[in-house]
């Protein structure tokens, strides 16, 4: 009984807490005051036209008040002192926001502003412009860059006819791009800002005039491109230069290419590791270091001003091993061609790319040859093959790749990056990986572990509550033993 007793005590306790300092405030202040105010009913009129005021008509208002007693109460309030921003509405739009001030009494004994809002809809004038208040006309297009010999874009331009005097107001305009009556010019014939002049023709039952307005634009040359870059054969490790030029091209984008992969120059060296690249957004492009896994990749240069953009040709990169490497035991069967049978002579000196081009513009310097195969192994970035000093190939086959590593994942926007290692030439091996719509194994991995953490919380939960139920249980027993003992007594 003490205990139901002193329980009790304490919730009043608290209560009193809770609503003594309201009461206090209240009490000490002495008068009612506001301490918020809301829009109980909006207004009747909720689309306006240009020109037009805002109209307060049917508008309630209501504040949640604190009186004098320590009691709250709502009341409703007069809206004559009601301050409306903007006033009269001078231009179209959708949800276009009012803001409402009314000055209210407030706890500090003053009267205080309080703020309310709402949105309207202002369409533009309807009707024809009546000439005698026509002061002026504006107008605006929605294309406004062009080349040297497109035709103005008529689409989505838009003319208005301004009010001059008293009435209509002097910020009201009208729509009256219907009007419009000639465009100048029709074509554009030379490059640089210029404008376009608009005219429109405005007739009332007595009188008619022609209104002109101008549409500032921009008009560039076309893109023409006076040199193309060309392609370049290099050692791996060596250098090289690519040189564009173009007339009429504000910049210069360079971009690896290969297929459908490309990769944006000033980015490179994160998918070819090793390659330095400069030059990435000028006229001539510098790469060094070159990779042996650019081979086979083109280069291309997009030239651009803000009204065109124009790519120039492809130039492919061909990269040659700087040194062969390590002897390589040939398979016992690398392809479905059965290589020339290999005499026990010395080595033969590494092929140049020069003396394997020899040879084959010149057949007849092969005559009375025999093919020697020296076991090394060359290769590109797609193949290795075994080549003679006379520059003739065979077991001519793809890189076999057991292991793959990921460089980059692919996104939607880019291709991914993978690395291997050939089996056969011991060759670095370097794909691109596109994008499949799916989740790449790091977000699968991610995607397990929230799972594997959400359940092992739910699990802590659910083990949780069923602790706190068995201690609420035997909290029970033990409480009805203890009134058992003390009924028995």
């Amino acid at each position: 009984m003490k205990r139901k007793v002193l329980k009790t005590f304490w919730i009043l306790v608290l209560i009193a807490i809770m609503i003594l300092p309201p009461l206090r405030a209240a009490s000490a202040a002495g008068f009612n005051y506001y301490t918020s105010v809301w829009i109980y009913k909006y207004p009747d009129k909720l689309t306006y036209t240009v020109g037009e005021s805002f109209d307060k008509t049917g508008m309630r208002v209501f504040g949640n008040r604190m009186k004098a007693d320590g009691s709250t109460d709502t009341a409703e309030l007069g809206i004559d002192n009601l301050i409306v921003t903007p006033s009269k509405f001078t231009s179209a739009g959708k949800n276009i926001k009012v803001t409402l001030r009314l000055d209210c009494m407030a706890s500090s004994g003053k009267k205080e502003p309080f703020y309310m809002y709402l949105y309207v809809n202002v369409n533009e004038m309807e009707g024809d412009p009546p000439l005698y208040w026509t002061k002026k006309i504006t107008a605006e297009a929605k294309k406004t860059v062009y080349l040297v010999g497109d035709s103005f874009d008529k689409s989505g331009m838009k003319v208005w006819a301004h009010s001059e005097g008293d009435y209509p107001p002097e910020a009201a305009k009208w729509n009256c791009t219907k009007y419009v009556k000639n465009v100048s010019p029709t074509t554009f014939t030379k490059a640089g800002e210029q404008y376009v002049t608009v005219t429109a023709h405005l007739t009332t039952e007595h009188s008619s005039a022609d209104f002109t307005a101008k549409i500032k634009v921009k008009v560039y040359d076309k893109i023409e491109i006076t040199k193309h870059p060309g392609s370049e054969i290099v050692e791996e490790g060596d250098a090289c230069n690519f040189t564009v030029k173009a007339n009429h091209a504000d910049q210069f984008t360079w971009y690896f290419v290969k297929g459908k992969s490309s990769v944006a120059a000033k980015e490179a060296g994160d998918f070819f590791p090793g390659l330095k690249v400069s030059g990435a957004s000028e006229k001539k492009l510098k790469l060094s270091n070159i990779p042996l896994s650019l081979d086979g990749w083109s280069v291309r240069c997009d030239f651009s001003n803000k009204a065109q953009t124009v790519s120039s040709d492809t130039a492919k990169i061909t990269v040659y091993e700087k040194e062969a490497p390590a002897a390589t035991e040939v398979p016992a069967v690398i392809s479905s061609e059965a290589p020339a049978e290999t005499p026990t002579a010395a080595a033969v000196p590494e092929t140049t790319p020069d003396k394997a081009a020899e040879a084959s513009a010149n057949p007849t310097a092969n005559n009375g040859h025999t093919h020697t195969f020296d076991g090394v192994y060359r290769h590109n970035s797609t193949e290795h093959w075994l080549e003679c000093s006379c520059g003739e190939r065979t077991a001519v086959a793809k890189h076999v790749v057991a292991e793959w590593k990921t460089l980059s994942n692919p996104t939607k926007s880019s291709v991914g990056i993978r690395r291997g290692i050939c089996a056969v030439c011991g060759a670095e091996v370097l794909e691109s990986v596109p994008y499949d719509g799916y989740e790449t194994e790091d977000e699968n991995n991610s995607m397990s572990l929230l799972l594997i953490i959400g359940l092992s919380l739910f699990g802590v939960a659910f083990l949780g509550c069923i602790l706190a139920i068995i201690l609420l249980i035997a909290r029970n027993r033990r409480s009805k033993k203890r009134a058992h003992a003390r009924h028995s007594s």
